[in-house]
């Protein structure tokens, strides 16, 4: 799966998880910032990581290993949408 696909992907995610307004939802991009008290970034809290982990396993079917540090995937659209690639890729 392209990196355009995956972010639109999560682009619905955020809508229909996170309720999200479409037009907000649509404006972001793969530059966009996830946590709460970044510049420009969409605001994510720790609640939301957790919704959103939770509907990336069951969209994508990859496990989220919560033993490791997952906040750098978290930094932006476009590491979560290279995570998400990799994970997918991998036997």
């Amino acid at each position: 799966m392209e990196p355009k696909e995956i972010l639109d992907e999560l682009r619905t995610i955020l809508v229909t998880r996170l309720k999200f307004d479409p037009r907000r939802a649509a404006d972001v991009v793969l530059e966009t910032p996830l946590p709460k008290g970044v510049e420009g970034s969409i605001g994510l809290d720790s609640l939301d990581f957790i919704e959103l982990s939770i509907a990336i396993e069951e969209r994508f079917g990859i496990a989220m290993d919560e033993a490791q540090d997952l906040a750098p995937h978290f930094a932006s659209l476009d590491t979560l949408c290279r995570y998400i690639a990799e994970r997918m890729a991998a036997p």
